[in-house]
């Protein structure tokens, strides 16, 4: 019997909060899942893999600064030359607000860039790579938000139409649209499963540690959609609670 397939899998922003919990649950659990953490500063990459490691796990450190299409290309090259190819890639890193002293149209192109346009480059830039997986499914995960859903903005009757944090709710909701192109473009070939989640509110870095639930919540839904098979579904957009209109 042939040795069990080892999914290659990448998770952005994954040094600390949702990022670090979906690297933490997925390689736990899934035991044939190898888990590449990646981040832009490399000691907090080193210290959340060190973490892991310690935990007996399957990962490894990436240095990927999303901002950056060098540092992109530079970490595909990376994976293709230790790996050869990817299995699974989890989008999640992300901005909740423009940088401290940032304001006006600078604020909302730095949470465009990492939020939409960062994870363009990084996706366009790992297809290639997850073209080459000999695995039954390659599956793309986004990290997304219940803010991003113009559904829920539009209806006065929900607790969302009420917020008030325009540049991060449509960096969402842009992303949304970005990915249905995904979806689109690559939904002939039943082994692609691309889909959007939402963590939850959960205390992280990116909300000033606000939020109301652990961050491992938040890891859930992810962690089940990047380890969906072949009869998975694809193009949904939905939390641990079940579908999210758009």
């Amino acid at each position: 019997m042939s040795a069990p397939y080892t999914h290659i899998t990448l998770v952005t922003g994954a040094n600390q909060g949702i990022g670090f919990e979906i690297a933490k649950k997925l390689s736990t659990e899934h035991k044939d899942y190898h888990v590449i953490l990646a981040g832009r500063r490399k000691e907090a990459i080193d210290e959340a893999v060190a973490k892991l490691m310690a935990l007996g796990l399957a990962v490894e450190g990436l240095l990927l600064n999303q901002d950056s299409d060098e540092s992109i290309t530079t970490a595909a090259k990376a994976v293709e030359e230790k790996h050869g190819r990817l299995d699974v890639l989890i989008n999640n890193a992300a901005l909740g607000f423009p940088p401290k002293g940032v304001e006006g149209r600078a604020g909302w192109q730095a949470v465009f860039n990492t939020n939409v346009f960062g994870v363009a480059q990084v996706t366009d830039t790992f297809i290639p790579l997850l073209e080459k997986s000999q695995a039954p499914t390659k599956r793309i995960v986004m990290l997304s938000s219940t803010m991003g859903s113009e559904a829920y903005k539009a209806d006065p009757k929900n607790w969302h139409h009420s917020l008030d944090v325009p540049p991060y709710a449509t960096s969402k909701a842009a992303l949304n649209m970005l990915t249905l192109h995904y979806i689109a473009r690559l939904e002939k070939d039943p082994s692609w499963k691309i889909s959007l989640t939402c963590p939850g509110y959960c205390a992280t870095n990116l909300n000033n540690y606000q939020g109301t639930d652990d961050p491992s919540f938040g890891a859930i839904n992810a962690v089940r959609l990047a380890t969906l098979g072949i009869d998975g579904e694809n193009g949904t957009y939905s939390n641990k609670e079940g579908p999210i209109p758009w």
